[in-house]
């Protein structure tokens, strides 16, 4: 009879957590910008190799248009990743720069995408990525991305969540343009409303969270991502993010944070150990989700031995929720392979 109730009783226990923090005990694949080690970031073909490799998420940034459409574009401008400098050679800024709010959808359309170019335009970031000549790949628009994965839905039956950045709040206003208005207008259309849905909106600005929860109310989940002062990214302090009390207030608003790997395994210690900061564990016992950036098999620290050793490090000693990487299927294969 008592190992009757003790059966019931675990029972109770299992029917009262939500079946989401089961499916949340999963290691999240974040395909950064798309499977972007292989073909050029943020583009509808990187999309669906992201897919096929296994992503659970794709990771994108949102910026606008001048007339008012969300576009996938990591940067304000238009330079790094688009020919827009061959296509409208008169329409930069005194400093060169090409402002996505300075161009209409129609125009952004004439644009190709390539991969991303160094500072000074001279050649690839990536040397053995995709190569620039072939320039087979245009701009896509939020509503496109969504068409596609819901299409890959009904055609593979897996759905592939999105993982979206809002860029550059600031510098949208300069332009009357809002970018967090326009985006939850566009997911509630597409019906993403609920903590459940496939869904986090991230943003290195705390303010940008802060207006999304408070004044929008949105039960979306939130992911305060956390950079370095010195980056000049917001007016957000990284500094006091990374302390307890800066997680702390952060639990408040959001329901994880994106730390950089070196903010995690800052390096290694004169016995050659690697060093571990608090900033996963202090998270955790926040019920904070940990989603780390950003894992390159081909540009990751030194003083990690291989990728995979990287991603051991990540997953299974420092017990990280996920991780946005540009090499989905590596990640796909080392996760799969811990399974057996």
């Amino acid at each position: 009879m008592r190992k009757f109730f003790l059966n019931i009783f675990f029972l109770i226990i299992l029917l009262a957590i939500p079946l989401e923090s089961f499916a949340n005990q999963k290691k999240l694949i974040i395909a950064h910008r798309g499977a972007s080690g292989y073909l050029p970031e943020h583009t509808l073909e990187g999309a669906a190799l992201a897919f096929a490799m296994g992503s659970d998420f794709l990771e994108l940034d949102v910026v606008m248009t001048k007339d008012g459409h969300l576009i996938v574009m990591h940067d304000l401008t238009l330079n790094a990743t688009t020919n827009v400098e061959e296509i409208f050679p008169d329409r930069s800024d005194i400093n060169g720069n090409y402002f996505s709010m300075e161009f209409t959808l129609d125009e952004v359309r004439k644009l190709r995408v390539n991969e991303r170019l160094k500072k000074n335009g001279s050649s690839q970031v990536f040397q053995a990525r995709f190569p620039n000549e072939y320039s087979l790949f245009k701009v896509p628009t939020l509503e496109e991305i969504l068409k596609l994965l819901i299409g890959l839905k009904k055609s593979h039956g897996r759905i592939m969540g999105l993982y979206i950045e809002i860029k550059g709040f600031a510098t949208h206003q300069k332009y009357n343009l809002n970018p967090v208005d326009k985006l939850l207008v566009i997911l509630d259309r597409y019906d993403y409303r609920e903590a459940s849905d496939p869904i986090w909106i991230q943003s290195f600005d705390s303010e940008v969270l802060i207006t999304m929860r408070q004044k929008y109310k949105t039960k979306l989940r939130l992911t305060q991502l956390i950079g370095e002062n010195r980056w000049g990214l917001s007016d957000t302090d990284f500094n006091y993010l990374k302390t307890y009390k800066g997680l702390k207030e952060i639990s408040v608003y959001a329901n994880g944070i994106g730390p950089w790997i070196k903010q995690v395994v800052s390096g290694k210690n004169i016995s050659g150990d690697l060093k571990f900061t608090e900033i996963v564990r202090r998270a955790h016992e926040l019920n904070l989700k940990v989603h780390p950036y950003t894992f390159r098999a081909d540009k990751f620290p030194s003083y990690f031995d291989s990728f995979d050793h990287l991603l051991h490090i990540f997953f299974n000693e420092l017990k990280v929720d996920g991780i946005f990487t540009d090499f989905p299927d590596q990640v796909f294969k080392f996760v799969e392979k811990g399974k057996k």
